[in-house]
């Protein structure tokens, strides 16, 4: 009976390497298992543990081969679909493997070049659909070429495609293609292009056209000028650009467009911006609201993705509040720092608050935010004016364990059996919560409150949570599977040292942080102000941020020392 019940289980961790979605039953197998001597074996529960130990590792090592893979897909699809022109991924019959929404809606019938439903390209200009087989046979090499049709306003960028190792419709790409054509096209300006190759106010407009349609006798004409006039420029252009060929210098200028584009992209909604710190790392943050308003800097959750500011955006502006997101390290942009702690980014919010030149800011926090925050106001007391935390996640000698939700508990009871299996379903869970997101918060939901429910299943916030992580976790989730672990130890910082206006609110209905492990929190620090929200569980943030920061922002000082359970009632 025990060795069907340990190889059922080791079959669960190798069904999860194959499906990694599946990584919560693989965590209720293990937090449900409980290593044991076996007779037949002649095992001790310490071998029987290591040899479980060993499984794991093996799937965790599978796991991270075949994440690679599909990071190198994802990376490629994402760069792929974000350009802003028609584009297509062809294999060497010159089928279409893959191909953007922009290339569906502009290759139909009537164009020069037509996407038919079966993944066939039909060309008017049968020179031109030659000259790309030339390039997909590599003939021409694997620099990106530019081809032009003889008779039709078509041109296409050309850039052979490295033959990937990866199973699947990736490994048949040969050749990427855009499709620019006049009605269509998306090029660099002519004023951006004179400003980057440091060009004349004619020669960024020559060049300009030249990305545009390609031919230099028709930009002659529309630029009102000789071909003599048009080829002096031209060959200035190439001097200064330092290419050889009209192809080099169209793919030079068509790359910045690529270049530009993917800016903008990547730049949509907020700004993430950054500075570097005294010893080489990188410190990213946000800004909502107006520049000149009241400083505010805000700490996320555990995840760093809750809750997406722009939401607030125009109360923060009706407010005067200037909301500062800072970025926690590991996450973002924000240089990952080994070992770090929760007391350790004192050091780094008071080096950004130099940075933007900001006295004795406002601090407002939400979940594991707080920990930071709060160890922050205690041991540089003069640095905050105030410090709120909403949801706050808690010390470890204040959690009333008991009292946590299934999902938390099982990681509890891996983590006491073993850090080391903690550690390696993490690893797993990564994976599998990246590739289905959706099914990790129903699943996080079902042993939530109802009010918390009803969050974590309406579809806006869910998207909004899943974009958010996206951006949040840039440099991967390893620092999610730290964060976890460095709640699970002292917070080593005497909270009772702080003595500037502390405001904490906690929803009595959490079934994360039990509102009794909140109370304990508040009782530890002597300034603190609590209040328990009725009706609120985890995910308060959502309903709760405008009001919570309208109370800690008119918290008076000599009405911050009140005592924890009176003003509870």
């Amino acid at each position: 009976m025990r060795q069907r019940m340990r190889d059922a289980l080791v079959g669960r961790i190798y069904d999860t390497l194959l499906k990694p979605s599946d990584w919560m039953e693989l965590l209720e197998t293990l937090s449900a298992w409980t290593p044991a001597g076996d007779t037949a074996a002649g095992e001790s529960p310490q071998q029987e543990l290591e040899g479980l130990i060993g499984h794991m590792e093996r799937a965790a090592e599978g796991s991270a081969y075949m994440h690679r893979l599909e990071d190198q897909n994802h990376l490629l699809t994402r760069i792929y679909h974000s350009m802003p022109w028609p584009m297509l991924m062809l294999a060497d019959d010159m089928s279409v493997v893959s191909c953007n929404t922009a290339a569906q809606q502009a290759l139909v019938a009537d164009s020069p070049l037509q996407l038919q439903a079966n993944g066939t390209l039909v060309f008017r200009d049968a020179t031109l659909k030659q000259k790309l087989r030339h390039v997909i046979s590599m003939a021409g090499g694997r620099q990106t070429q530019l081809l032009s049709a003889s008779t039709e306003p078509l041109t296409l960028l050309c850039m052979p495609f490295e033959k990937s190792d990866a199973e699947g419709s990736i490994a048949r790409v040969r050749v990427v293609v855009w499709v620019l054509a006049s009605q269509h096209v998306v090029v660099p300006s002519p004023e951006s292009l004179q400003s980057t190759f440091k060009l004349s106010q004619a020669e960024g407009r020559l060049l300009h056209l030249l990305c545009k349609i390609g031919n230099l006798n028709q930009c002659a004409d529309l630029l009102s000028v000789s071909i003599h006039t048009a080829r002096t420029q031209l060959k200035s252009v190439m001097a200064k650009v330092e290419v050889n060929s009209q192809v080099q210098l169209v793919s030079q200028a068509m790359n910045l467009s690529l270049l530009q584009s993917s800016t903008e992209l990547q730049c949509a909604g907020a700004q993430e911006r950054t500075m570097t710190l005294a010893d080489g790392r990188v410190l990213s943050w946000y800004e909502y609201g107006p520049a000149r308003g009241r400083p505010v800097l805000m700490l996320e959750n555990i995840g760093s993705s809750i809750p997406d500011h722009s939401r607030f955006e125009d109360w923060y502006q009706e407010q005067g509040l200037r909301v500062i997101v800072v970025v926690r390290p590991g996450y973002g942009l924000s240089t990952a720092r080994p070992d770090f702690q929760f007391r350790d980014f004192g050091a780094d919010l008071k080096a950004l608050c130099k940075h933007l030149h900001i006295e004795r800011p406002v601090m407002a926090a939400y979940c594991c935010g707080g920990a930071y925050a709060l160890c922050t106001a205690a041991l540089h007391p003069d640095f905050f004016e105030r410090v709120g935390v909403l949801g706050s996640t808690v010390p470890i000698e204040h959690f009333e364990l008991d009292k946590l939700d299934r999902i938390h508990r099982m990681f509890l009871q891996v983590f006491q059996r073993d850090p080391r299996l903690f550690v390696l379903i993490g690893k797993l869970a990564l994976r599998g919560s990246r590739q289905a997101p959706e099914k990790f918060f129903l699943y996080l939901a079902k042993g939530l409150t109802k009010r918390d429910k009803s969050l974590l299943t309406d579809p806006d916030i869910l998207q909004s949570i899943i974009r958010q992580q996206k951006l949040r976790h840039f440099q991967g989730a390893r620092i999610l599977i730290d964060e976890y672990i460095n709640l699970q130890h002292s917070w080593q910082t005497d909270l009772a040292q702080i003595r500037i206006p502390t405001l904490l609110w906690h929803g009595e209905d959490d079934a994360i942080i039990s509102i009794g492990s909140a109370r304990s929190l508040a009782a530890s620090i002597p300034v603190a102000r609590f209040r328990a929200i009725p009706g609120q569980g985890r995910f308060l943030v959502f309903d709760m941020w405008k009001e919570f920061l309208s109370e800690l922002l008119e918290l008076p000082a000599d009405k911050a020392r009140l005592n924890t359970q009176a003003s509870a009632s």
